[in-house]
């Protein structure tokens, strides 16, 4: 049984348009090479070698002409590096690197490369074929192509990319931009900018910059995205966004469709092939580019093939009709004897065959299964989780159950293709389950547990098959649990208690043992919401006993230490539930201890066993020493809900912490704190309230309408009353859903565009406002959101003003309420972003005087443990000093440290003792 999650100020706007504020934020995140490319003209005089025609293109790392080399008259591409951007650290290298590594390829499908040179002007350059034509971006601008269309351009490329990964060459950044099409429509593949020698990889990874990434973000593979390096499987994902959206005409951004969903003209043949090729981790992809083009020549021809089977077999049965019409007329026994056994050889042989076709294609069938089911249950579920969008999931749902229903009525429901769609079946409910379709859910529960009792019972004996059906009533009991029903949870506990006990009278192993201990934790939590304190009690001993000794037999393996971890919480739980607040702190304190020692302070699962200890220590009157708790586990509950906007759990336990910070502020006597806190925890019930709950009636445009109701009326309530900086807070609150959900629809660009409409909103009252308004807070926040965006994309050049003018306005109101703590986090807050896009942008002494400057502004206020800004500032300034040369790290070192220490270190906290260690590291 577990306890169930109850869930800045600063300166003006003034001479700072919205306007000028989206243009900042608009702004290309490379550097700009307008000035820097010469003209037609300028380089023909560069290049006598070349009649120079035309630009035909832009980019980010320069142009491409049109030109004739005059000494063969043969007409040429020649791509050209602006000078500037030649001076750049890396950009040189890593031009030469295109023209090296694409040269030493040759390939029909592959744009080849003739010359590279350095003008003397200082131009580096290299000269291609001409591909008279059109890129293939701009021809899927005009349309969607024919599918016959789109797999000749897919399986060409693929063939191109196949080509240069047997030269160990990565291209890394596949898209359509980068495939040109000839006037016939055939397609070549051009841009190896970015690729990688495998086999070279540590004598050019120095051109990559640590912690950027390469390549198209649409495009790049999730390794890319997170910095770790490319690898073949990169190009193979990038390969299969680029078929999804050739088949759909859409990217299959966030949570999407198989590509037959979102166009009737696919076959679901593809669904399997382009879903592997977009796993997540590279290892569920296909082997190499070389089995993924297969995979798509085989779906795209499974018609064809079964047309010829069909014809085939029709030929088969009208030969074994002639040979049997022949055979009658024999007259001699004999000869009738040998032809028919003749007959049965060859018609054994040919049954053999088709058995084997059949058994390889059912295989290969099989296998692209296998790749929908497992995409259904990790991947597609994990980013459903990030967004938190369920509805999302249901046309997928609909169309794998619907396949596996088929699947099991063609097998004539077999035990094997029961189970399959069992797998479906509880994934389901678990989506509508949680959308707050209960019945529906409970039924999903219900068939999938007929279909393993079915497929059990279809066989002797079986363990495993036993486990399954015990398996299947823990999925239904834990959903009773959710949705109250605790006595229909007891009684799908106790059945699962004794599938465990024939699971484990069949056969002693360990995975039935953990079986039976997971049933009496089930009956436990069952019995603790019934108020059966006693028999809950027991059963959690039952299942810590069976653990235990699982565990002793078992002394290397990590799951025994996290089940008995597991159980200290759920025995924590039982005993607040009975009022032992002694017994609670104590089993509170072992979960906390486990989940630290093996997770670290930074994880989701640390806040919810700090928040837990941090509990038990209020409730024994031990206040102080909940604060340190509490203030990690409401750092990563921000965190989490930062990284996961409208996630409804993580804004549950957000809440949760707040609430028991709120007693211990009181406990503390920090009324005024207190207050505060509960005007947070009311701004988070507004915004969980004016977001619906999912249901089958609420559309997304439904949940966008609500939301921007919801906003409205703060900001109305908030113009009655400018001066409640809680307001404020509910109103940027409900401003910044707005702003998610704007992002989850349309992109970085929707949100910006709503960031931008709120700042018009907020400018003349800004402008008419005295200088000390607290307007200033929306203001402010509002930029900080607009600047994460570019953060996101590491525009730093963006970022950076739109920072440095949220920080003026954040000094600005610290100077007009001089020492209110609250002020100072937020300054600090902006100004840690401020630094990382001055770091970003290759600054790191502009950071070094932002953090000096600050650091001796903030010192003379005194601290305040209520709101540990000292210590958020401390803790952000070792991301400068690795920026920074040896001997001005220990400089700003020195200086961060005097800061901390200013008020006295007998105060210290312990934040601050940590972020005084790490500065002395």
């Amino acid at each position: 049984m577990s306890i169930p999650s109850t869930p800045d100020n600063s300166g003006r706007l003034r001479g700072l348009s919205w306007r000028r504020v989206l243009g900042m934020v608009m702004a290309p995140a490379e550097p700009a090479v307008s000035g820097a490319i010469p003209t037609a003209e300028e380089l023909g005089a560069l290049l006598p070698e070349y009649e120079v025609q035309a630009v035909i293109g832009r980019g980010g790392m320069g142009a491409v002409y049109r030109a004739v080399q005059r000494k063969l008259a043969r007409s040429v591409a020649i791509k050209v590096l602006p000078v500037d951007l030649g001076d750049a650290p890396g950009f040189a290298e890593r031009f030469r690197l295109e023209a090296m590594t694409t040269a030493g390829l040759t390939h029909p499908d592959i744009v080849a490369v003739h010359d590279t040179g350095e003008t003397v002007a200082g131009h580096l350059f290299y000269v291609m074929d001409l591909v008279d034509g059109e890129d293939l971006a701009l021809r899927m601008a005009r349309g969607r192509l024919p599918l016959e269309e789109s797999l000749a351009v897919l399986t060409t490329v693929c063939g191109a990319v196949e080509a240069a990964h047997e030269r160990g060459i990565i291209h890394r950044d596949i898209k359509p931009s980068n495939i040109l099409l000839t006037k016939e429509g055939k397609p070549k593949l051009a841009d190896f900018g970015l690729a990688l020698l495998t086999e070279r990889h540590l004598e050019y990874s120095r051109l990559t910059l640590g912690g950027t990434t390469l390549g198209t973000l649409e495009y790049a593979a999730p390794e890319q995205l997170a910095g770790t390096g490319a690898m073949p499987a990169s190009d193979q994902y990038s390969l299969g966004v680029l078929a999804y959206e050739l088949l759909t005409g859409e990217l299959p951004r966030g949570v999407f469709d198989p590509p037959s969903a979102r166009n009737a003209e696919i076959d679901a043949a593809f669904d399997g092939v382009v879903l592997r090729a977009l796993q997540s981790d590279p290892a569920r992809r296909y082997d190499s580019v070389a089995e993924f083009r297969r995979a798509i020549l085989h779906a795209a021809d499974r018609r064809a093939q079964q047309a010829k089977r069909d014809a085939a077999a029709r030929l088969q049965l009208h030969r074994r009709t002639r040979v049997a019409g022949a055979a009658a007329g024999i007259a001699l026994f004999t000869v009738g004897l040998a032809v028919f056994a003749w007959k049965q050889s060859q018609r054994a042989e040919a049954g053999e065959a088709e058995a084997n076709k059949r058994r390889a294609t059912s295989e290969a069938a099989e296998k692209e299964t296998e790749s929908v089911i497992h995409f259904l249950l990790t991947d597609l579920r994990k980013r459903l989780e990030q967004t938190g969008n369920l509805a999302a999931m249901e046309s997928v749902l609909e169309r794998a159950v619907g396949h596996f229903r088929t699947k099991h009525e063609a097998a004539a429901h077999s035990p094997d293709t029961g189970s399959q769609l069992a797998d479906v079946l509880v994934v389901k409910a678990d989506v509508v389950g949680a959308r707050g379709m209960r019945e529906a859910a409970m039924a999903l529960y219900g068939e999938a547990l007929e279909l393993v009792r079915a497929a059990r019972d279809s066989r002797p004996p079986d363990a495993a098959a036993t486990r399954r059906v015990a398996t299947a009533l823990q999925d239904r009991a834990e959903f009773c649990v959710t949705i109250g029903r605790f006595p229909g949870a007891l009684e799908d506990a106790r059945l699962m208690l004794g599938e465990a006990r024939k699971a484990g009278a069949l056969e002693n192993s360990v995975a039935s043992r953990q079986l039976l201990a997971a049933a009496h934790r089930a009956q436990a939590d069952a019995l603790g919401y019934l108020l059966d304190f006693d028999a809950c009690g027991r059963e959690y001993l039952a299942a810590q006993v069976i653990f235990k000794e699982v565990a002793a037999d078992q002394t290397d393996n990590p799951l025994w230490p996290q089940e008995l971890a597991a159980l200290e919480m759920s025995l924590g739980s039982l005993a607040e539930a009975r009022k032992n607040y002694p017994l609670m702190l104590q089993h509170f304190t072992a979960y906390h201890d486990f989940v630290k020692r093996m997770q670290g302070t930074d994880s989701n699962i640390y806040s919810h066993s700090a928040v837990r200890l941090a509990h038990a220590l209020v409730l024994n009157k031990r206040p102080d020493e909940a604060f340190p708790l509490l203030s990690d586990a409401i750092r990563i509950a921000e965190a989490d809900l930062e990284a996961k906007p409208g996630h409804l759990g993580y804004r549950g336990h957000l809440r949760w912490c707040l609430v028991v910070f709120a007693k211990m502020q009181e406990q503390r006597g920090e009324g005024a704190s207190a207050a505060e806190t509960g005007r947070r925890i009311a701004t988070l019930d507004a915004t969980m309230a004016a977001t619906p709950q999912e249901d089958a009636a609420v559309s997304q445009d439904a949940v966008a309408v609500r939301l921007g109701k919801a906003e409205q009326e703060c900001f109305e309530a908030l113009q009655q009353n400018p001066e409640n900086d809680g307001a404020q807070y509910a109103w940027a609150m409900a401003s910044e859903e707005v702003g998610k959900d704007a992002e989850a629809k349309g992109g970085i660009p929707a949100a910006e565009e709503h960031y931008a409409q709120q700042l018009a909103k907020l400018e003349p009252l800004l402008v008419a406002a005295p200088p000390a308004t607290w307007w200033n807070l929306g203001a402010s926040y509002t930029l900080n959101r607009l600047g994460v965006l570019k953060e996101q994309s590491r525009n730093w050049t963006a970022a950076e003003p739109i920072f440095r003018r949220s920080l003026a306005l954040r000094r600005c109101t610290l100077a007009t309420h001089p020492g209110n703590p609250r002020d100072c986090r937020n300054v600090a807050s902006t100004a840690a972003r401020l630094a990382r896009s001055l770091i970003g942008l290759q600054r790191p002494a502009g950071a070094d005087a932002l953090w000096r400057e600050l650091l001796a502004e903030l010192k003379p206020i005194p601290r305040d443990a209520g709101f540990e800004w000292r210590a958020l500032v401390a803790s952000s300034i070792p991301e400068t000093m690795a920026a920074l040369e040896l001997d001005a790290a220990r400089s700003l070192a020195a200086v961060a440290r005097d800061f901390l220490l200013a008020p006295g270190e007998a105060g210290l906290s312990a934040a601050e003792k940590e972020s005084l260690a790490a500065l002395g590291k």
